[in-house]
């Protein structure tokens, strides 16, 4: 059996760094915490989506608004001064 090296002068994160793997050692505590993250992306994600769709009700709504005042202008009906005078 191998002889354990001593450790002199090592810090506790050094020591964390060899027992958890190089992948993991950089990490700080808090980015370990925020694996949600990717659930908060999604969740952005979607609240976009019903926005964007939201938007583009809103915006066929009023394309609709614009032709029937056309329509009506047209017919002679919607013809008025600025002032409505």
């Amino acid at each position: 059996m191998a002889k354990a090296k001593k450790t002199r002068g090592r810090t506790k994160t050094k020591r964390a760094a060899r027992r958890k793997g190089a992948a993991r050692a950089g990490r700080k505590k808090t980015a370990l915490r925020g694996r949600s993250a990717g659930a908060g992306a999604s969740k952005r994600v979607a609240e976009l989506q019903a926005e964007n769709r939201r938007l583009r009700d809103e915006i066929a709504s009023l394309r609709r608004d614009l032709e029937n005042r056309a329509d009506q202008g047209d017919q002679g009906v919607g013809e008025q001064t600025p002032l409505g005078l």
